[in-house]
């Protein structure tokens, strides 16, 4: 029975520890390793088991007299490895009849554990401390030692469009690329380099101080954007942001540690590209303070208290007619008073709010829009964050039919930086609007770098000139040059040309002389509530009048006291 067994089965002799037999699974694995071994296959029964089990810390004898049977060792062969489990065979009488040894060439599973192991603590494109691994050398690090310790957090400037351009293949090399270069730069003693995920990294740096962390983040700034030579022969240049925190003035607990980088970080890249911060108390305040806005900008979400829409009026420019009036939200926060949109809508965008936030928009322009007496058209804005998804055209589509609207009458706005990246989904989407009758509009015109090219994608209905060219032109000659070349662009694509931003007669005449057909701004209206929300508008505006002069006179009280 034994001898046709798949596993390999000895029995080694007592006293003299030779092998008294070996079936032929025993012999066939022993012709796979005979070529580094004294013995051969065909001599296995009759050789001493202690020429296979290469063990001078504990020899056959030792561990069979010291009753430390039965007993599973791996031993190493030049590069293969051995799985033995021995146990001891008795007599009916209890004596000793010898041993039997179940063994195994394992190798390839001990290399495949070797492999998950590395893998658990190891990210496997750059070959760096994963996020768990650097997390306990934090830890450690943190426990070891009253001495200051540096943490900084590495995020990577453009990255996403190298994916979105290049293809994930390409953005692997990359990363692997700058996993080498932050090698380079951390290679002193106490520094260890990891990966976080996606295009953040982590260095720490034992027993630094503050000036000496903030000079490693400038260099890691300075190298990481030194331009790329990719595989194909070309060329690309990033960035990077650092954010630090230090034990322990920052904190001595490793997730605190982390925590606190990473508003450094988030304070950073909202500092702009490239810059390097350290964690400040004020940072944690900011924070709190984004924090505490988004639960209100979800409760009112919720309640739709304090949320309006606004509507300002696009003109033409020749006959004074209202074409369409663009959708804007207001937020008047019940202990803040009104809230800038620029504070509000990037936390709903990146909170995930803003599908929410965007549907309260159209559902309140569609049904106002429904009710205006001129039939002008309404702009709404669309973030890129519900482009490419398949739930907007629904959308839009249920609240038409809800509203009333015709589908003519509607216009969606979006930006390049909503079309950047994601396009093929976003055209998808925009296509599908079109179809329903919906009018398209690309916004802030200009302000990206492939202007053009989102032209060659899609028929837009209307081209929005950013009110930044308007606002210089008489300063800048560059300004008045592409306003003058969108207004002709659009002249030959037959494309609606509106210009934002119109505050002065001057830049209205301008514009009328550039051909541009449509403007927008102050000068010609400024954003206003609709007619059922205006009472409620104006006494938010009285109490806010009141609010100012009791605090007027407060303060004028204590400056006579």
């Amino acid at each position: 029975m034994i001898e046709d067994m798949p596993a390999a089965v000895m029995t080694v002799e007592p006293g003299t520890f030779r092998i008294g037999y070996a079936n032929e699974a025993s012999r066939a694995l022993m012709r796979r390793i005979e070529h580094l071994l004294p013995i051969k296959a065909d001599g296995l029964v009759g050789a001493s088991i202690e020429a296979l089990y290469r063990q001078p810390q504990q020899p056959w004898r030792t561990l069979v007299e010291s009753g430390a049977l039965p007993h599973a060792a791996r031993i190493e062969i030049g590069p293969e490895v051995l799985d033995l489990k021995i146990s001891a065979i008795l007599g009916a009488d209890g004596c000793d009849l010898g041993q039997m040894v179940i063994w195994a060439l394992v190798t390839k599973e001990v290399e495949a554990e070797k492999r998950i192991r590395h893998l658990a603590h190891y990210d496997m494109l750059t070959g760096l401390p994963n996020r768990t691994s650097f997390h306990d050398a934090l830890i450690s690090s943190l426990v070891a030692s009253d001495a200051r310790t540096g943490l900084l957090l590495v995020d990577l400037d453009g990255f996403k469009s190298v994916n979105d351009t290049h293809g994930h293949h390409m953005g692997d090399i990359l990363l692997g690329q700058v996993a080498g270069r932050l090698r380079g730069i951390c290679d002193g003693p106490g520094m260890t380099v990891g990966r976080l995920g996606g295009d953040e990294f982590a260095v720490l740096v034992h027993d630094v101080p503050e000036p000496a962390a903030a000079a490693i983040g400038k260099r890691i700034v300075e190298a990481l954007s030194v331009p790329y030579d990719l595989r194909d022969g070309r060329s690309i240049q990033l960035g990077a942001t650092v954010g630090i925190a230090l034990a322990p003035v920052h904190g001595n607990a490793a997730d605190l540690l982390l925590t606190r980088a990473d508003m450094a970080l988030y304070a950073a890249k909202a500092a702009g590209k490239g810059q390097v911060l350290v964690f400040s108390s004020a940072m944690e305040l900011r924070v709190l303070e984004r924090l505490r806005l988004e639960a209100d900008l979800r409760s009112a979400l919720e309640t739709k208290d304090g949320l309006f829409v606004f509507y300002q009026p696009i003109v033409d420019i020749e006959t004074g007619r209202v074409t369409a009036r663009e959708a804007l939200v207001r937020w008047h926060h019940p202990d803040r008073g009104w809230i800038s949109p620029a504070q509000f809508v990037p936390i709903a965008e990146q909170r995930g709010l803003i599908e929410q936030l965007s549907l309260f928009v159209l559902q309140s322009a569609s049904r106002e829009a429904a009710r205006w007496p001129d039939g002008a058209r309404v702009a709404v804005n669309i973030s890129a964050n519900q482009l490419g998804k398949g739930t907007l055209v629904p959308t839009i589509l249920a609240v038409l039919v809800r509203s009333g609207l015709s589908p003519d009458r509607l216009e969606v706005e979006l930006t390049e930086t909503a079309l950047f990246g994601s396009e093929t989904g976003c055209i998808d989407d925009l296509r599908r609007l079109r179809d329903i009758g919906v009018r398209i509009a690309l916004d802030d015109f200009g302000t990206g770098y492939s202007s053009l090219s989102y032209l060659q994608m899609f028929r837009f209905d209307k081209v929005k000139i950013d009110g930044t060219f308007i606002r210089h032109i008489a300063t800048q000659p560059e300004s008045a040059a592409v306003v003058k070349f969108v207004a002709d662009l659009g002249r030959r694509l037959d494309i609606t040309t509106v210009v934002e931003g119109v505050e002065t007669s001057e830049q209205l005449d301008y514009i009328r002389k550039e051909g541009c057909r449509e403007a927008q701004g102050y000068l010609l209206g400024a954003p206003a509530p609709c007619d059922a929300d205006a009472p409620a508008i104006e006494r938010l505006h009285h109490a806010h009048r009141q609010s100012l002069q009791v605090l007027n006179r407060k303060t004028a009280l204590k400056r006579r006291i």
